[in-house]
């Protein structure tokens, strides 16, 4: 049922952009509670937490295997697993689950803890519109019982406030602790005890195909660009992330490595020509591990071969990313651009579309132009003839292909100046 290749992230993140929402009854059968749990509710918010504690436990995932079969009669049968992630030391297992009660659909997160003595198991659970709302606020409900949930990581925000970007640009919620560490024309990141969060990074990128035409066409003066084709997200995200490394390195600060790739799932995008894909990841940073999912929305390419790159994500300690991850959703979720930033993205869309069309209108140029003038000499060549100029009466001679040169060598040495000259077929029409 577990893997080590985590799916609980894109579950959540699939719970709180994809998952049609159907609300589900607030109230709970408090008689289908399994024996040695608690459900542990608050009349303030929607959902529950199922929790047990379990003596003599020395590993998560068998207590959150039994769990799944344990808690059938509270749902309508056993819950459906939805993957799973869990540490290295198996001290610490989670899950995503779907199920039923009474019916009506609930989705959820199920945590497995081990402690010094004892483990602890906790199923948080609520309607699919609300979880990934309410999810924090039922976790914390797991203080209750010593805050074995919680485990070392920081423990669930409570205080939020909505924080405008310095720049203008936008806003946002944070809880306490946490600061914006960037912002400008609607990107934003910001910092906090439970990771960091980014959302809108543009930038442009161009097509291998792309950049081997502007090279071939003399064109190289203008911006430089990170080449990679759009039809492999992974490597656009890579070659990103080792170029912010590489400047990163140029300030002096500590470089960030990608480990591995753990999974890639595509989105499905409603705009044409436009793909989106969720890259789950794990980087190192100053010798520790960090978990990272990364939403990268890579645009139609251009006729000069450039496109945009929207990248958004989310990142916390490895051994942490389960239990922060819904608080970093919350973060993301609550970033909102102003309008005057929408704007004037869209005016700078359309005078990128101008001056791709001017680069792409040099290019045709100047390749027409190569053409003609290999046209004309072959044509040249052809007819063996090249006109001979009187430049003094504008009078043009046709003369032998093989002898111009010498011919009008002849004629000016006769004459004492430079009366005469060649015009080569393709200087005609330059």
């Amino acid at each position: 049922m577990l893997r080590t290749r985590s799916c609980v992230l894109l579950f959540l993140l699939f719970l709180l952009f994809v998952l049609p929402l159907v609300l589900c009854d607030q109230g709970f059968p408090q008689a289908g509670v399994p024996p040695g749990y608690q459900l542990l509710t608050d009349p303030q918010m929607s959902g529950g937490l199922l929790i047990t504690q379990r003596k003599e436990v020395t590993a998560a995932t068998p207590l959150l295997r039994h769990g799944f079969a344990e808690v059938a009669t509270f749902f309508d049968g056993r819950p459906r697993a939805m993957g799973g992630v869990r540490d290295a030391s198996d001290q610490q297992a989670e899950a995503g689950f779907q199920a039923t009660i009474q019916r009506a659909p609930v989705t959820g997160v199920v945590i497995a803890t081990v402690g010094a003595e004892n483990g602890t198991g906790g199923f948080a659970f609520d309607s699919p519109q609300t979880i990934a709302r309410i999810l924090p606020r039922l976790l914390q409900l797991g203080g209750s019982l010593g805050g074995s949930l919680q485990g070392h990581c920081p423990s669930f925000p409570v205080n939020w406030q909505v924080v405008p970007y310095p720049d203008g640009s936008g806003r946002m919620q944070l809880p306490e602790g946490w600061r914006i560490t960037g912002a400008s024309k609607g990107m934003v990141s910001a910092d906090g005890p439970h990771g960091s969060v980014a959302r809108g990074l543009h930038f442009d990128m161009m097509t291998r195909a792309g950049a081997a035409s502007l090279y071939a066409s003399g064109l190289v003066h203008g911006p430089s660009y990170l080449v990679a084709d759009p039809t492999d997200p992974v490597t656009v995200l890579q070659m990103r992330w080792a170029n912010t490394s590489t400047v990163m390195q140029q300030r002096g600060l500590p470089p960030t490595q990608i480990t591995r790739i753990i999974e890639t799932a595509p989105q499905p995008v409603a705009q044409a020509g436009w793909s989106a894909t969720l890259i789950d990841l794990e980087f190192e940073y100053k010798g520790l591990l960090y978990r990272n999912v990364s939403q990268l929305i890579l645009g139609p390419v251009r006729m000069d071969g450039t496109y945009l790159s929207y990248e958004s994500f989310v990142s916390a300690r490895t051994e942490c990313f389960g239990q922060n991850l819904p608080t970093l959703i919350r973060i993301l979720d609550s970033a909102q651009t102003a309008s005057h930033v929408v704007w004037g993205r869209l005016e700078s869309a359309m005078n990128s579309l101008r001056q791709a069309g001017e680069i792409y209108r040099q290019m045709i140029q100047n390749r027409n132009q190569a053409q003609d003038r290999m046209h004309a000499n072959w044509t040249e060549a052809f007819r063996g003839t090249r006109i001979v100029e009187d430049t003094r009466t504008g009078r043009w001679h046709d003369v032998d292909l093989a002898y111009s040169a010498d011919t009008v060598r002849r004629l000016n040495e006769r004459e004492g100046s430079p009366r005469y000259r060649e015009i080569p077929l393709r200087d005609l029409n330059p």
